[in-house]
């Protein structure tokens, strides 16, 4: 894919921030969070295409959307202001919210931006980014938000965001694209048109969530530990009809054992990986008990009162997910596995996040520390031939983000470009019935899960995101 760098700029809040809002605290959440970054990248078909890029028509467009764009960016961040701001690492995990601005770069694609959503490779969508998102060690003088905004020869638009995961989860993330994307839209000097819980983007969460200057060590050794294996990462799409007829299998496993269970999809894909990952370390001779999966749980809903839906921050707790085998037969089925994500899930609500955070969490933050060491001891090498496999399942799935319209219409596609290592990122597929996920795992243990049955069943390996069965 030939691309061409046209502009790079940075962009600041249109409003300077306040001189009292100039320090915005992090959580422990946010400690607790891989200091690496997010990417996302969202593809739009934009009606305006014109094919020959060098006519008067496309540059007065590009420059019209530009314009829009950078506008629009620059009033968001106004109610955004920490992601203007720079990461403060040694200040006890702070930023200094100084207006220094976010990045953002426009490129020049001299292909079809379909080409692009037909053979979708993590190779190709990184040069959509404003930089590589895999980069191991990040500093203070790392941005917190970067944008790059590309112009297909087609006429499509692909906008791609690097969020700095310590400041911002899933949640966060595409609430500021969506506020963004309703004030382009809209085109409105005033903020009416904004979603209201723009208003209360920023909040303090260190009164629940005290940060611990004992904690980021030992996180920082779990990121590191996770990328310390060179691994492969590949894009599996799971249609909606599969989805479909692997929770109606589920349905009837549990049905046999008399029990009623419906999985979401989100459930029914975890169950299907998981089993997968024990089959195979069940070859390696590891103890299906020490193939943990670990899932994130949204807190912002499950906390009374709610805290907004789009607030910016690391807003989860990760339950850590052990294998419970209800037929005692000493197998471990997908809906048996897919019904432990959901009651291990369900336990978090206000009561249990408090109760665990309790007194600055300190009875969890020791329970942490020596859960990390117990990981490591074995050595800092994450390749499964150690007795534990920690895998993480991840991913903004139900966020709605196939409605963000920036005013070209609908996205035809939303993916990630993360490479982490024993991680899936499971996504929504466009129709909102089938989920993407893009799966990293060792080298060697890829060849064996591709060969899974039930994910050679349920997975379709090269269908483009644009499929809609």
């Amino acid at each position: 894919m030939q691309l061409r760098i046209i502009s790079k700029e940075i962009i600041k809040p249109s409003s300077p921030t306040p001189h009292h809002l100039k320090t915005h605290k992090l959580s422990l959440l946010d400690q607790l969070a891989p200091d690496i970054y997010l990417p996302i990248v969202l593809f739009y078909d934009s009606s305006s295409r014109v094919d020959d890029k060098t006519s008067t028509a496309t540059i007065n467009s590009i420059n019209n959307i530009s314009r829009r764009l950078k506008n629009s960016l620059s009033k968001t961040l106004t109610h955004y202001y920490p992601f203007a701001g720079r990461v403060l690492l040694k200040d006890n995990y702070v930023i200094d919210c100084d207006d220094s601005g976010v990045p953002v770069v426009e490129t020049l694609v001299g292909s079809n931006m379909f080409d692009v959503l037909n053979f979708p490779e993590m190779d190709t969508l990184e040069q959509l980014l404003p930089f590589n998102p895999n980069k191991k060690h990040l500093s203070t003088h790392d941005v917190t938000v970067a944008v790059q905004i590309n112009y297909f020869h087609c006429g499509g638009v692909a906008v791609g965001f690097n969020f700095r995961h310590i400041v911002a989860d899933g949640a966060a993330a595409i609430g500021f694209i969506k506020n963004w994307a309703k004030l382009n839209y809209s085109n409105d000097d005033h903020d009416i048109n904004i979603d209201v819980s723009t208003k209360y983007a920023v909040v303090d969460c260190t009164n629940i969530f005290p940060p611990n200057k004992e904690i980021s060590g030992y996180a920082r050794s779990i990121n590191e530990w996770q990328r310390s294996t060179e691994c492969v990462t590949k894009r599996f799409r799971f249609n909606g009809s599969k989805i479909a007829a692997l929770r109606r299998e589920m349905i009837m496993e549990k049905a046999s054992l008399n029990l009623q269970y419906r999985p979401s999809r989100f459930e029914a894909v975890c169950g299907l990986i998981w089993g997968a990952l024990l089959a195979m370390d069940r070859e390696k001779h590891i103890d299906s008990t020490s193939t943990i999966a670990t899932i994130p749980v949204n807190l912002r809903n499950r906390m009374n009162p709610p805290l907004p839906e789009g607030c910016i921050g690391n807003l989860f707790h990760a339950v850590t997910c052990t294998a419970n085998n209800e037929a005692g037969d000493g197998h471990y089925n997908k809906s048996t596995l897919a019904r432990n994500v959901r009651e291990f899930t369900k336990m978090v609500s206000d009561d249990f996040v408090r109760k665990v955070y309790q007194d600055g969490g300190v009875v969890f933050v020791n329970q942490y520390k020596e859960a990390v060491k117990e990981l490591l001891k074995d050595g800092t090498n994450n390749n499964t031939t150690n007795s534990v496999r920690l895998f993480g399942f991840s991913g903004p799935i139900g966020l709605q983000y196939y409605g963000i319209d920036f005013g070209w219409g609908k996205p035809l596609w939303v993916t990630t470009v993360m490479r982490l290592n024993n991680v899936a990122m499971l996504l929504d597929t466009c129709d909102g019935k089938g989920v993407e996920a893009w799966v990293g795992l060792p080298i060697n243990d890829m060849s064996k899960f591709e060969q899974d049955l039930g994910i050679l069943a349920y997975a379709s390996f090269t269908s483009s995101p644009r499929s809609r069965i």
